[in-house]
């Protein structure tokens, strides 16, 4: 199931990557612009997964190894920090860079389930 998401002029899905401004993170939070995963919508607000380029973060619970293809359109191998998922303002996606596959979504989904002691 696609699920959309309103972004003034475009319309993100569930599965596509986009730039995404984190600018204002703190701690340990994920700052500055970069790749996020979406995973859903709910009250206007986008519901991303954070990527990072920092390999060493696959030694963390939660975490997803992301490699570049065409369909994706990421740069450099990438860290999906499903433990990081945040809902977003429209405000804060800059663009669409591109979409995960089938298989990296159920594995996310997976993971978030684990994450939330969820059953399926």
């Amino acid at each position: 199931m696609r699920h959309s998401v309103r972004r003034g002029e475009s319309t993100t899905r569930r599965g596509e990557c986009w730039l995404v401004d984190l600018l204002d993170g703190k701690g340990h939070e994920q700052q500055g612009r970069r790749p996020c995963i979406v995973v859903a919508e709910a009250h206007g607000l986008g519901i991303v997964i954070p990527l990072t380029s920092n390999l060493r973060r696959l030694s963390f619970d939660y975490t997803l190894l992301i490699e570049p293809d065409r369909v994706n359109r990421l740069s450099v191998p990438s860290v999906a920090m499903v433990f990081q998922i945040v809902s977003l303002d429209d405000r804060r996606f800059v663009h669409s860079i591109g979409s995960v596959d089938g298989e990296q979504m159920e594995t996310i989904e997976e993971i978030l389930r684990r994450l939330l002691g969820m059953r399926e």
